[in-house]
């Protein structure tokens, strides 16, 4: 059967910060996640300063076009209810509330009853309710800050506050309670994984009746010494300069083992690595269990030092010819959509705007999508091109060398957080490597592929993509190396 290509997906051009919130469409959306909803698709992100506060939300038809919506808490008017104590998110806003002597960078969550919300997640729960685990801190840098529960009967009406989840005090003596992300195991087991640096990634269990904790635990009860650190603050499933983690459960994943095909259960964590401007990229570890540990390819717990670490270097920054560069990406959700489609979400910066001298900043962050997949290994893969409606099917060896007589462009990954620029390499038919890389490779199964280059064995799978520097529809190969833990990313090329 014939490989479907997506068509032209026209993307909207990417803009710089405006003043009107409403021509920002993918732009200025940090900290992403998205959900579904009547068939549409939400995006709720972080506050950025120039739109209202209380978590903006973008919605789409096709995941590939988003508008700005509205907020998820209606905060226009209210800074006055904050500051005589009568406002609906009271709680969060007195966990938070920071004067300007004790921040050290611009507050974030004032006395005058302005606050700044971050990285929300939402879900739908089984009840039918959407809950919004949103975060709210002190100023920006610091660790006081809370993670909270709000419902609403719909992505667009606003939500409504239920509660507290953790909260974590000034002086980085424990986790950060920020960047919350839901997630469902086995046997409707319900939790949240939560962190940024600091002490890194931290696990909750969840009441799925409430969608509050499970064990109905507080910070008072912690701070009266009722509950010990891990009985609050829950299970560590990573250290270091790390952040955003998101957990996806996967069951039946096809694994090849000695020859023979089997299905295999694991829980994915991604998360972002590193400096926030510089050096921002995704890694990922799995487990099978929710509690962990989650390891990388070589049976190492995630951990981050500095910029680099442990795991599986899923994404970084790239440049490709012809189209606008990856710059620091990250801070993902893993959404997967009623039909079925695996995606990631994730924020990504660019030096465009620099290059062409219209701009002397990249703080700009963007919301892409891309599709991902399973290696042979069961290991998880990235497409390296925005999602734009491909689906993922049946690619042939034939596919591979016909679609553009077999040339491609690659980028290969290494431990460096410097931007990696693509090279060339040829996919032979006699099964040997061509252009800039020396090697073999070879087409098997349905869809996956092997190459071997640069002393390494790299595993992944082929799958069609809108090639937006080439301007057409190709194939990309998602690759990890089998030792290294580093993608290699292949683009057919003209």
């Amino acid at each position: 059967m014939a490989v479907k290509y997506p068509k032209n997906p026209q993307f909207h051009a990417l803009k710089m910060r405006s003043s009107d919130v409403a021509d920002w469409q993918e732009g200025c959306a940090h900290d992403p996640s998205v959900v579904e909803y009547g068939g549409r698709y939400y995006a709720f992100s972080t506050d950025i300063y120039g739109a209202p506060s209380g978590n903006q939300i973008r919605i789409s038809e096709d995941l590939l076009h988003w508008e700005y919506l509205t907020t998820a808490f209606r905060m226009e008017g209210t800074a006055a209810d904050y500051k005589r104590g009568k406002g609906a998110l009271q709680q969060a806003y007195d966990w938070c509330v920071t004067s300007p002597k004790e921040a050290k960078t611009g507050v974030c969550t004032r006395p005058d009853g302005t606050m700044s919300f971050w990285a929300p997640h939402c879900v739908r729960a089984n009840n039918g309710e959407y809950r919004l685990y949103f975060c709210l801190t002190g100023y920006f840098g610091g660790s006081k800050s809370c993670i909270g529960l709000a419902v609403s009967a719909s992505p667009e009406e606003p939500f409504r506050f239920v509660g507290l989840i953790v909260c974590s005090p000034a002086g980085w003596r424990t986790p950060n309670a920020i960047d919350p992300q839901f997630f469902e195991g086995e046997n409707g087991r319900q939790f949240l994984v939560y962190g940024s640096f600091g002490m890194g990634l931290f696990l909750v269990e969840l009441d799925p009746a409430t969608g509050l904790r499970l064990d109905g635990a507080s910070y008072g009860d912690y701070r009266m010494g009722k509950l010990s650190f891990a009985d609050y603050y829950g299970t560590n499933l990573a250290d270091g300069s790390l952040e955003g983690g998101a957990i996806r459960y996967h069951a039946g994943v096809d694994v090849l083992e000695r020859g023979k095909w089997i299905k295999k259960n694991y829980y994915y964590l991604t998360c972002s690595y590193g400096s926030l401007s510089s050096a921002y990229h995704i890694r990922c570890g799995r487990s099978e269990r929710p509690e962990g540990p989650y390891l990388d390819v070589n049976g190492n717990k995630l951990v981050c030092s500095t910029d680099l670490g442990t795991g599986n270097k899923l994404f970084g920054s790239f440049k490709r010819q012809g189209e606008p560069d990856y710059f620091c990406p990250g801070h993902n959700d893993l959404c997967v959509t009623d039909r079925g489609v695996k995606l990631v979400v994730y924020h990504c910066r660019t030096n465009d705007f620099i290059e062409k001298k219209l701009s002397n900043s990249n703080n700009f962050h963007y919301l892409y999508l891309n599709q991902y997949d399973f290696n042979a290994e069961g290991w998880l893969v990235i497409n390296p091109n925005r999602y734009a409606g491909e689906v993922i099917q049946d690619v042939r060896q034939e596919d591979l060398l016909r679609i553009s007589s077999g040339r491609f462009k690659a980028v290969l990954f290494t431990q460096s957080v410097a931007q990696v620029r693509e090279k060339r390499i040829e996919l032979k038919e006699d099964g040997t490597l061509g252009g800039e890389f020396e090697g073999r490779w070879r087409c098997f199964g349905s869809r996956y592929v092997e190459i071997e280059t640069e002393g390494e064995t790299y595993s992944g799978v082929a799958m069609p993509a809108w090639i937006a520097g080439e301007r057409t529809a190709g194939l990309a190969v998602s690759l990890l190396g089998k030792s290294s833990g580093m993608a290699l990313l292949l683009n057919s090329a003209k």
